[in-house]
Order: structure tokens, then sequence, then C-alpha cells
């Protein structure tokens, strides 16, 4: 997104803050800031380990519940952890963001067994 920003402006060259921001989606103070940072400070600014997420003292029970019931809704794991926790420590979009993040990680799906349909005479075997 920030690689964006940059190439849409060029410099000065390009499109307009306003105008950037009315593509994007973003706010003009967003484009602002992006565009005044170095491109070296924001991917350090991203790629510091010491950020961690709100949910991340929870991400333990959040994988076992998913293991556990892969098709759980991210509003039934909010509940189950507001049973748990009490107050959530993030909003429910949050909570959302999450646990899709986590069920891309986790995905425990059952691989398909596809089996070979023999052929058959005409009249021997028909779809249904």
């Amino acid at each position: 997104m920030i690689h964006k920003i940059k190439a849409l402006h060029d410099n000065g060259k390009g499109l307009s803050i306003r105008a950037i921001s009315q593509e994007l989606g973003l706010s003009r103070n967003t484009v602002r800031k992006y565009l005044r940072l170095e491109v070296d400070a924001i991917t350090e600014q991203f790629a510091d380990p010491s950020r961690s997420k709100r949910l991340d003292d929870h991400r333990d029970y959040l994988v076992h519940l998913l293991k556990q019931f892969p098709k759980l809704s991210a509003v039934k794991i909010a509940r189950k952890l507001q049973a748990k926790v009490g107050d959530l420590p993030a909003s429910d979009r949050s909570i959302r963001r999450y646990v899709r993040a986590l069920k891309e990680e986790v995905a425990s799906a059952q691989m398909r067994y596809y089996e070979p349909i023999l052929d058959d005479v005409p009249g021997v075997q028909c779809q249904v």
C-alpha cells in the first residue's frame, strides 16, 4: 500500500494527496504520513519484531479452538474468549481479522478423496 502511495505521488509529479486518498480509500492524513516517511523507515517500522498484537496472549487458546472446531466463526470465538477472559482486549473487528489470519495458518482442511469412475455401457450407470 505504501509503495502504491509513493508511486502514485511520484515526488509531486503524479496525483495529488486528495486524489490518492480517494483512489485508495484512505484518509488524506494517512497519505501525508506515508509520503513524509522514507522507504527504509517504513520497512523498519513494519519489520520490528517487538510489535505484538493484543490477542497474542490468547493465541494458544484460539489455535486450540480452531483445531478442535475448524468451522467456528469469529463471533463465536469472541464469545468463548469473553467467557474465559472477561473483558476482551480488542475490538470485534480486530478479533475477526486475527481469527482470519489464524485460520489461514492453522487450516486443517481434510483432503478430498477422488475415486475414478469406471466407464460402463450406456444404461448401466447414470448420473443423478
